[in-house]
């Protein structure tokens, strides 16, 4: 007769290894984000500004913070390492525009909606009052696609223009997000890629 047990080993072992498989851990998903914050400085009177508002911070956490960054999986990088030093450069010797911001960072599994976003606050130069030229919040969010939130205001002149734009992005790809004044190129990728060439 023949063994029960020689019969269902064959139909056991794709079981056991399904089971196998479902049991191994997600693995954490990295992302690098690499941003540059800039001005358009002939866009004077291109539109009207607002009264400056205090943007929403809910979630923005400050670079200087790294306890709180490390805690939501979020690891700055050295100016001097940023995938888009090339486009940092070309706008430095452009007439028409003024960078003013350089920052990369990695983040481990980013949210869907209302995770954590960095803390973008650029200081008006030479101003004791420490009061910002651009504040506001930059965040990576991953869903159905990757996507930037960018909610950021530029104020000169007593007058504040707003940047808020959602784009969805592709992996390394640089994207511009752009307003009556104040610009941004972003790119995302995973670690270790090589940086992009400006566009």
């Amino acid at each position: 007769m023949t063994d029960a047990r020689s019969l269902l080993r064959p139909c056991l072992r794709p079981a056991l290894l399904l089971l196998a498989l479902f049991a191994v851990p997600a693995q954490a998903e990295t992302y690098r984000i690499d941003v540059i914050v800039f001005v358009d400085l002939w866009a004077g009177g291109a539109e009207a500004g607002n009264p400056p508002a205090t943007p929403s911070l809910r979630n923005a956490i400050d670079v200087d913070d790294a306890a709180a960054l490390r805690a939501a999986g979020i690891e700055l990088l050295p100016e001097d390492q940023s995938a888009l030093n090339d486009a940092w450069q070309h706008l430095r010797y452009s007439k028409q525009f003024k960078p003013l911001m350089r920052l990369s960072w990695t983040q481990k599994d980013p949210p869907q909606e209302r995770g954590p976003s960095v803390h973008v606050r650029i200081p008006k130069p030479g101003d004791e009052t420490g009061a910002p030229i651009v504040d506001g919040s930059i965040a990576l969010l991953l869903g159905r696609y990757l996507q930037i939130d960018a909610d950021l205001q530029y104020v000169a002149d007593g007058q504040a223009w707003p940047l808020a734009e959602r784009r969805r992005m592709r992996r390394d790809e640089t994207h511009h997000l752009d307003s009556a004044r104040l610009g941004i190129l972003t790119q995302v990728s995973k670690p270790g890629a090589a940086p992009d060439a400006a566009e």
